[in-house]
């Protein structure tokens, strides 16, 4: 709304008739309902405190980012704003009216997400301070590519590493074994006693020499890009696969899986080997998250253009702070871990071209979930023929 209409509405409003002066308020309601408009339309949310601590602006925005209701103008705000952090940069805006504030900080009400948060005191025309106006914008999606491009960066970097570490490595773990071939040999021809007592420790030095070739191989096989294979698949097809192969076992640990899907309904292009390994490991995972037993879920359903395939536990759930860490190569939340087994699944499937969530809280499980490309062949029309 104007300053310059409204002083006109004022110097003009004892010499107007009722006609004009609802033309004049039709005016100032249009002008008004532009300006809401506009106001709600913003993907930002804005916010205006006012000094007692009471909400007197709110815009759509940032109702849905804050959760709460459109309807909270008048309410003072730590009884409807309930995320800790927020409360506390509001309380020094109100207590230091001359101090602005831009920050990034997660907002972990009413779920964790990265927030960019701006901060200014407003004063009238007098000088008076107002209130303060808060600017939020969700930068989570932001965040999570930001961290993604960094850790496929790593990752790349990492290969390249391992494939030159790796051949270093191959060739001193060769002459050991040579050597213990020809000490053995040796060792044939000592007495009994003392033979029985050096080929045993020949035996373990040769089995630590295998293990550590075992370890570089499978570091430098997950590390690697692999060609993909694609064709055309049935994801439940594969999953019942997987299932065959570790029910049994899961069995064994009071475990059982329960399936949410239909047969032959899920299909799409893809590589059946790299896709069997990342469904696998992700069981597998689950099953590691609960020693006393319960269910596995496993969900498939078709969304637009992609396959998504959902694994739940019953677990003891993962720490918020460690969620982004769980791809990288060796970082593992328990003792007998590799680190190895979920960098597994996420390059198969940014292999694939798509990507895994990860929602969980502790002491009530986690679910992760991919999003698979369903990469339909696409169909090779005959070029258009001239007509007699």
């Amino acid at each position: 709304m104007s300053k310059r209409f409204t002083e006109r509405l004022i110097e003009r409003i004892d010499q107007l008739d009722h006609r004009e002066l609802g033309g004049f308020l039709l005016g100032l309601a249009r002008e008004k309902g532009l300006l809401e408009n506009i106001f709600n339309s913003m993907q930002e949310g804005l916010l205006v405190i006012q000094p007692e601590g009471t909400i007197s602006l709110l815009n759509h925005s940032a109702a849905r980012l804050l959760d709460i209701p459109a309807d909270s103008i008048g309410r003072a705000f730590p009884v409807v704003i309930e995320d800790p952090g927020l409360q506390e940069i509001i309380e020094q805006g109100l207590e230091f009216p001359g101090q602005a504030l831009v920050r990034e900080f997660i907002m972990v009400h009413p779920q964790p997400r990265w927030v960019r948060l701006s901060r200014t005191g407003l004063n009238d025309g007098e000088g008076r301070f107002r209130g303060v106006l808060l600017i939020l914008a969700d930068i989570t999606r932001q965040r999570k590519s930001e961290a993604e491009t960094s850790l496929v960066e790593r990752l790349n970097f990492l290969g390249h590493l391992t494939a030159g570490v790796a051949h270093e490595i191959g060739n001193p773990i060769s002459s050991p074994f040579i050597h213990t071939q020809l000490i053995e040999r040796q060792v044939r021809q000592l007495a009994e006693p003392q033979r029985e007592k050096i080929s045993r420790t020949i035996s373990i030095i040769r089995e630590e020499l295998r293990r550590l070739d075992g370890i570089v191989r499978q570091f430098l096989k997950t590390l690697r890009p692999e060609t993909l294979h694609l064709h055309e698949n049935d994801l439940s097809e594969v999953v019942e696969e997987v299932a065959d192969l570790v029910e049994e076992e899961l069995r064994a640990k009071n475990i059982t899986l329960v399936r949410e899907y239909t047969r032959g309904s899920i299909r799409g292009r893809m590589d059946r080997n790299l896709i069997k390994q990342a469904v696998l490991n992700l069981i597998k995972n689950a099953a590691q998250a609960m020693p006393s037993g319960g269910e596995i879920a496993i969900r498939l359903e078709r969304e637009n253009a992609y396959l998504k395939l959902a694994v739940s536990d019953q677990g003891t759930g993962i720490p918020g702070e460690e969620i982004p860490r769980l791809f990288e190569p060796f970082f593992t939340t328990r003792e007998t871990g590799s680190g190895m087994g979920l960098l597994v699944v996420y390059k198969a499937i940014r292999q694939h071209g798509g990507y895994v969530e990860v929602s969980s809280r502790p002491g009530e499980g986690t679910t992760f979930t991919i999003w698979l490309p369903r990469r339909p062949r696409k169909i090779k029309l005959l070029p258009a023929g001239k007509e007699k």
